[in-house]
C-alpha cells in the first residue's frame, strides 16, 4: 500500500510537515501508478481540471478546486437546506445592480474575486459608486456585509471539530512586522533571493507607520488580528454544527472554515480552507486525525457488526425456536431486524434461555 500527500506550492510548508510526521511520500504533481490500495492525502491540491485517482482519497483534488472558487463553494452551501440560512446572501458581479434595484439586496456589501486568498481580492462597497468600482477593479461576485461579533476557524476533520481558534486583536507593531518578516522570508528563500534580516526589520518598520491596526473590516493576521485557541464545547453549537456541514456539503472530508457569529447571535460561513497554514496545536491536530484515519483504512475490511449479529440469530433461531423452512431462516440472517422478531416469537423463559446459549455458543 503505497500513501502519498499531493500539495501545493502554496501549501508546501505545512504539506511537508505533514508528510514527514505521517510518513508519506510528498509530491506537487499528481501521483502517478496508483492501485486500488493506495492512499492520496490532498492537502489543498491544485489542478486545473477533473482527475481520476485509484485507490482511497482524502480531499479529492476535484472537491479542491471547486472549494477554491468561492463563488461556486458559497453556491453549494447555499444550495443545502441546512446551511442556506448560514450563507450570507451573495451574486455574480453581473446581477449585483439588478438585485439592489429589486430590493433583494442592500448597502453595505463586500465585493470579491472569485480566487483569492487572505485579505487579498477585497472590496467594501458603502455606495453604487464603489460597487461599480468594485467591477471595473475585478470583483467577480458580492456579498451582504456581515455585522461580525466574533470571527473564528473551526478545524473540522471526517465529521468532527478537530480544534477551535477565535480571531482576537493583536495591534501591536512587533506583531504586525513579524508574520509579514515570515512572509518575506518565505518568498525570498523560494526565489533565491538573498535578503538580511535587518534589511527586512527596517524596512518593515517604516512601513508599519501607515497601517491602521487592526483593521475593524478585514480581521486577517496581516492586519492586526491573530488567532487564539478556544475550548471547542465553548462555542455555540449551531456554529459547530454549520461548520461541520459545510465541510460535507462541499465534498470535502477535512478543512478549515472561517465563520462568524453575527452581532444578532446568528452563524455564518465565511469560507473553507483546504489547506490551511498549520503550526503548534493545530498541526498536531491534525497529525493525529490522519494518522488515526490512514490506520483505520489500513485493517482489514470486517464483516458489519449488525449482520453477524443477525445471522447468529437465525443459527439461535433455528437451534432453539425453530424455522419454519430453510429460506425463513436465510431471510433472518440477512435481517438486521432478526433479533428483535425472534425475541418477539420468544415464548418461555426457556426458549429465551435457549436462543441465548445458541448465540454464546456461535461466539466460542
Amino acid at each position: 500500500m503505497a500513501k502519498y500527500i499531493w500539495y501545493s506550492g502554496a501549501t508546501d510548508i505545512t504539506g511537508k510537515a505533514l508528510e514527514e510526521a505521517l510518513g508519506l511520500t510528498g509530491t506537487k504533481t499528481r501521483p502517478r501508478n496508483l492501485s486500488a490500495g493506495d492512499i492520496t492525502l490532498s492537502w489543498g491540491a491544485k489542478t486545473n481540471e477533473d482527475v481520476n485517482l485509484a485507490g482511497t482519497v482524502l480531499n479529492h483534488p476535484n472537491k479542491i478546486r471547486g472549494n477554491r472558487d468561492k463563488l461556486k463553494s458559497l453556491s453549494t452551501m447555499k444550495s443545502s437546506r441546512d446551511l442556506a440560512g448560514n450563507v450570507a446572501t451573495f451574486c455574480a458581479s453581473n446581477g449585483v445592480v439588478r438585485e439592489l434595484d429589486a430590493g433583494n439586496m442592500s448597502l453595505p456589501l463586500v465585493a470579491r474575486t472569485k480566487f483569492h486568498q487572505g485579505g487579498k481580492g477585497f472590496w467594501l462597497c458603502l455606495t453604487r459608486q464603489h460597487v461599480d468600482k468594485a467591477i471595473s477593479d475585478g470583483a467577480n461576485y458580492f456579498q451582504t456585509y456581515i455585522d461580525i461579533q466574533n470571527e473564528y476557524r473551526l478545524h473540522v476533520a471526517f465529521g468532527t471539530i478537530i480544534y477551535a481558534v477565535k480571531k482576537i486583536e493583536n495591534p501591536t507593531e512587533a506583531g504586525w512586522i513579524a508574520q509579514r518578516k515570515e512572509k518575506v522570508l518565505d518568498y525570498a528563500i523560494k526565489n533565491g533571493v538573498n535578503l538580511t534580516s535587518d534589511t527586512i526589520d527596517y524596512v518593515l518598520s517604516i512601513l508599519v507607520k501607515e497601517a491602521a491596526l487592526p483593521d475593524r473590516i478585514v480581521r486577517s493576521n496581516k492586519r492586526g488580528w491573530k488567532f487564539s485557541s478556544v475550548r471547542i464545547n465553548s462555542l455555540p453549537a449551531p456554529l459547530k454544527n454549520a461548520a461541520i456541514k459545510s465541510v460535507e456539503v462541499s465534498g470535502l472530508d477535512f478543512g478549515a472554515v472561517d465563520c462568524a457569529m453575527s452581532a444578532d447571535n446568528l452563524p455564518f460561513i465565511i469560507e473553507i480552507n483546504s489547506g490551511p497554514g498549520l503550526q503548534g496545536t493545530a498541526l498536531q491536530k491534525y497529525i493525529e486525525a490522519f494518522t488515526a484515519k490512514i490506520a483505520e483504512l489500513e485493517r482489514p475490511a470486517r464483516a458489519n457488526p449488525v449482520r453477524r449479529a443477525a445471522a447468529a440469530v437465525g443459527v439461535a433461531a433455528r437451534r432453539a425456536v425453530g424455522a419454519d423452512n430453510v429460506a425463513q431462516a436465510a431471510d433472518l440472517e440477512n435481517d438486521a431486524m432478526g433479533m428483535a422478531r425472534i425475541m418477539q416469537n420468544v415464548r418461555t423463559d426457556a426458549e429465551a434461555q435457549a436462543v441465548i446459549a445458541a448465540l454464546m455458543a456461535d461466539r466460542r
